[in-house]
């Protein structure tokens, strides 16, 4: 240990990314930019060979130069051997659901291949969001040698990401970390190494506290998500303009935070995480209403959203979708609702296309079973549908020369009304 820790201190460590996503990328880049060796593990051989050619499969600002791996090719992979020579592994893996249950396979597996090397002296890290107990789980089958003494020969930890892609001004300057150790000295040396790129850490009890930090970081969006969502449709009944309550509220400046309603949620964490503490919850003998029902608004909005424009047409119209980033300004589409609202035009056999300018096309997949391409937003195409259906609103757009040469605009994020233009209907 007092070698690994001197190590640490004069930034002669290597450091293990499993998983080179919008976590584990990020991650990479904050060691880099400290001079710290990176060595990066990834099954997705596509992305492998675009880092290796010096390019970036991530739109973003930090990462627009990111040459690394292009210079240290041998040091990025899809076999996990390389982590051999990394002194800290650390795991952003993704963690879905399956059936509304968590989907821990690809954090298994990876602890599958880590018990089959050698992993003395080393010290292993989770950040991927998990439910509360499944580090330790995890790290149990990790374990595989006796000779493996946790916090002696061995150190384990759980620190929780807090990347928000799309936003530019997100920074680990600012937003500080939470972090956890399995025992003190596992504790003492995640503090080590996360201060090399951290400004603030925050040291949790144990990991469990850890864990649930995060749920609730993320459940407290998805609850007030929710219920601003609800209360959309509590004004559409009431012909109440929902955004205009939402900003008379917010000019209380004490005990109230500003949350917009949408279409839906997407990403990897929000639209999850409320199953995942339900989960737990209920195998502990507690079966949670308000988390559990917060989900359950967020997941009907889509239908919601399509039923609202439908309503508005006596014929089955033909609509363009605008965005399917589950955000505005990111290359990210997980879990986005643009995909759901998406499945339900074809279930009611409605015409559509989509535009994205960072999604030039949507492919079969696990969120989708058929692939399109985006069209170019010119005058007459945009005129050639019956409804512009606005989803992700990204700052891209030209939106005034969208509602010049539109028919309908049906608009799930309430950009248009700063322009006042009366015609919108908000859905």
């Amino acid at each position: 240990m007092k070698k690994l820790l001197e190590n640490i201190d004069k930034k002669k460590f290597k450091v293990g990314i499993v998983g080179l996503g919008y976590v584990g990328l990020p991650l990479v880049n904050l060691f880099v930019k400290k001079r710290i060796e990176v060595i990066g593990v990834d099954t997705d051989t596509k992305k492998i060979n675009k880092l290796k050619a010096g390019n970036s499969y991530i739109s973003s600002k930090n990462l627009k130069n990111f040459k690394y791996f292009q210079n240290k090719k041998a040091n990025l992979s899809n076999n996990y051997k390389v982590l051999e020579k990394a002194d800290v592994i650390i795991i952003c893996l993704p963690t879905p659901l399956k059936k509304f249950k968590p989907d821990m396979r690809y954090i298994f597996k990876c602890a599958k291949k880590l018990s089959s090397m050698n992993l003395e002296n080393k010290v292993i890290i989770l950040e991927s969001t998990v439910f509360p107990g499944a580090t330790n789980l995890f790290f149990k089958k990790v374990f595989s040698k006796k000779s493996l003494l946790l916090g002696k020969n061995i150190f384990l930890g759980y620190s929780p990401e807090r990347e928000n892609p799309g936003d530019p001004n997100f920074s680990y300057k600012v937003t500080p970390k939470v972090i956890s150790g399995k025992t003190k000295n596992c504790l003492k040396i995640l503090e080590k190494i996360y201060s090399n790129i951290i400004t603030k850490l925050v040291k949790a009890k144990n990991i469990e506290s850890a864990e649930t930090s995060k749920l609730l970081e993320n459940l407290y969006r998805s609850v007030n998500i929710g219920l601003v969502n609800e209360m959309k449709i509590i004004c559409d009944k009431l012909s109440l303009d929902i955004f205009e309550i939402i900003n008379l509220a917010s000019t209380k400046n004490f005990g109230f935070q500003k949350f917009l309603p949408g279409p839906g949620l997407g990403g990897h964490c929000i639209p999850i995480d409320p199953y995942y503490l339900s989960w737990i919850s209920k195998k502990h003998g507690y079966d949670p209403k308000f988390i559990r029902l917060s989900g359950i608004i967020n997941q009907l909005m889509p239908r919601w959203v399509v039923n609202k424009l439908l309503s508005y047409f006596v014929k089955k119209p033909k609509v363009l979708i605008l965005g399917v980033s589950y955000k505005k300004n990111v290359d990210d589409d997980r879990e986005s609702p643009a995909f759901e609202i998406m499945k339900i035009l074809r279930k009611k056999r409605v015409s559509f296309d989509y535009n994205d300018p960072y999604f030039s096309k949507i492919r079969k997949g696990r969120q989708i079973k058929f692939s399109k391409k985006s069209i170019k937003l010119t005058k007459e195409k945009i005129n050639n549908y019956d409804a512009v259906l606005l989803v992700t609103d990204h700052d891209i757009y030209n939106y005034k020369f969208i509602y010049q040469s539109a028919k309908k605009i049906f608009d799930c994020r309430g950009v248009y009304k700063k322009f006042g233009y009366k015609e919108i209907v908000y859905c």
